[in-house]
């Protein structure tokens, strides 16, 4: 027996379907909005986050290679004043204990100590400078050169001449390390004497010396 199916009906089905059809499309976008909404949100913080960060390393790295830079023209500078230093302090050691006899150096030496002392009234005279031939320590690391002179001074002069020899050799005076073997005095003219003009004691005395230099290793 055949059934009779009414339009009347067949219409309120259908337009149920399509309703609960929108209903589910639009849930289904609205999910999809959401969902596209929150994932953009979340990649968006991710991404802006990295760009700060990148921001961030790019300022300290750009401090840290301006520190460096810093770093090493400060280095740069104490290496140059260190090998100026160095330089230098060298440069003295070679005038106190050279290692050759610098026979004119010496020589300028004593004279600028006369030239500096003699006075008419406080006479300080070189004569007769020998050097002779430079003589080995044994187990010692420097040779001596023997040298010879006579003196007329003043006796002011005399004991300031031998304050000078025992100061030298020292950095600070920067003059050639020298000593004394031997004092001979000839002879003395007091103040008051006939061939005495500066109006102190004078004395007349050879002295044999030594300066010394340093050995080749």
């Amino acid at each position: 027996m055949e059934k009779n199916i009414s339009k009347k009906g067949l219409i309120p089905k259908l337009v149920l379907s399509k309703k609960l059809l929108a209903n589910v499309f639009f849930g289904l976008s609205a999910a999809l909005v959401l969902f596209m909404a929150y994932y953009t949100y979340v990649n968006l913080s991710k991404y802006l986050d990295m760009r700060n960060e990148i921001s961030v390393n790019e300022t300290l790295h750009s401090s840290l290679t301006e520190k460096d830079t810093l770093v090493q023209n400060e280095l740069n500078k104490v290496n140059e004043e260190n090998s100026a230093l160095k330089k230098q302090i060298y440069d003295e050691i070679n005038l106190v204990l050279p290692s050759f006899e610098n026979h004119t150096y010496l020589t300028r030496t004593l004279e600028k100590f006369e030239t500096d002392n003699n006075r008419l009234r406080d006479p300080f005279n070189i004569s007769n400078l020998q050097y002779q031939k430079q003589t080995k320590a044994d187990a010692m690391p420097y040779t001596k050169l023997p040298f010879k002179l006579t003196i007329h001074s003043s006796y002011n002069n005399f004991f300031k001449f031998l304050q000078f020899v025992q100061n030298s050799g020292t950095l600070s005076e920067g003059t050639r390390l020298l000593d004394i073997d031997s004092i001979t005095i000839n002879f003395t003219t007091p103040k008051g004497d006939s061939e005495n003009t500066s109006g102190q004691d004078e004395i007349n005395f050879n002295i044999s010396m030594n300066a010394y230099i340093k050995s080749q290793s």
